[in-house]
């Protein structure tokens, strides 16, 4: 009787142990596919995988009068209709304040013009003090020409006769302040020969509508906002550079390029032929901390649904394949991956 029951208790475990193999194959089969799907954003994720990456992002603009915001604005409820990332736009003070937030985690991407993220990721210019900040590229999108403003009854034709006028050198926290010292250095004049003002744009165009400033420089893809709204009903004249001066602050700082703003852009604008000024390509970009997978899915959502918001203005239209891809300073891994899957980087 003994021998029987040992026979049958041998088998109970046999069975037992047959079984639990069959449930471990199962669980490790199991996990098998659950790693393939939520590893969707891994490093060997397919092209389709980004449309399920998820959370929120927030991409810091600039003034929401400016183009910054527009553009930002546009790029942000097309990814966010796109897929399952939810991108919140914020209005900020510009590219310099960006790259503060972006370090503090304040937002995840920031839109900032090239003279910025040149200068912020080597520490230079306006950065000398604060030193090599902690920045990564994501995309080129366009370019934001330099405007020169004067009324058309002020009767200012050339920048060389700002000297002691009230002229406002452009937005607090903005990254050309540099620049446009560096222009009026150009002709001449320091900012101890005039009375500097800063201003975002619809700010500066009032002042100059109301005689509150004699001048304003400000930075964006035309045509901006702000400076719209009150050209409505003041005849406004942009002044030139010259070609001496594009190429003495060209050669100086090679990421202020050749640029022209036509004429007609504004209503009632004064100038008759188009403008000569300086450029920079506007940037999407992060911080170093920002999650690789998220901005690789950003990037490709940007792209993929580009039809669906680039007619927004004449800055969207600039966005493209053949350019979004242009480096200032070194890529973040998930934009560079996707510009490899898409054939846009070696």
């Amino acid at each position: 009787m003994k021998k029987w029951i040992a026979l049958i208790l041998a088998l109970v475990m046999a069975a037992g142990m047959l079984v639990g193999c069959s449930q471990e194959q199962e669980t490790a089969d199991t996990g098998s596919e659950g790693a393939s799907t939520e590893g969707a954003t891994s490093e060997g994720s397919t092209a389709e995988d980004a449309y399920a990456v998820s959370g929120n992002i927030t991409l810091g603009t600039a003034s929401s009068t400016g183009t910054f915001y527009y553009v930002g604005a546009a790029i942000g409820n097309a990814v966010s209709e796109a897929g399952e990332l939810n991108v919140l736009v914020q209005a900020t003070a510009g590219s310099n304040e960006n790259v503060a937030m972006a370090q503090s985690g304040d937002i995840d991407i920031g839109m900032a013009n090239s003279d910025a993220l040149y200068a912020a990721y080597n520490g230079i210019m306006g950065y000398e003090d604060a030193g090599k900040q902690d920045i990564q590229q994501i995309a080129a999108l366009y370019e934001s020409q330099l405007h020169v403003f004067v009324t058309e009854k002020s009767g200012i034709q050339d920048i060389s006769e700002l000297k002691g006028k009230k002229v406002c050198v452009g937005s607090q926290g903005t990254s050309y302040l540099f620049i446009n010292e560096a222009i009026l250095n150009a002709y001449g004049i320091t900012l101890d020969d005039i009375t500097p003002y800063y201003m975002d744009y619809a700010e500066a165009a009032e002042a100059l509508a109301n005689g509150d400033i004699d001048a304003a420089f400000q930075t964006g893809g035309y045509p901006i906002s702000g400076i719209q709204q009150y050209a409505a009903t003041t005849a406004f004249r942009m002044l030139p550079l010259s070609d001496e001066v594009i190429e003495e602050v060209n050669a100086e700082y090679p990421f202020a390029t050749p640029s022209t703003i036509p004429a007609g852009t504004y209503e009632n604008q004064a100038n008759e032929e188009d403008v000569k000024t300086l450029s920079y390509m506007t940037c999407l970009f992060c911080s170093s901390k920002a999650d690789d997978d998220q901005i690789y899915a950003f990037t490709k959502l940007m792209m993929e649904t580009l039809d669906t918001y680039k007619d927004t203005n004449s800055s969207t239209q600039q966005i493209s394949p053949e350019t979004v891809a242009t480096q200032f300073i070194p890529f973040n891994a998930g934009a560079e991956r996707y510009y490899k899957e898409a054939g846009l980087l070696e």
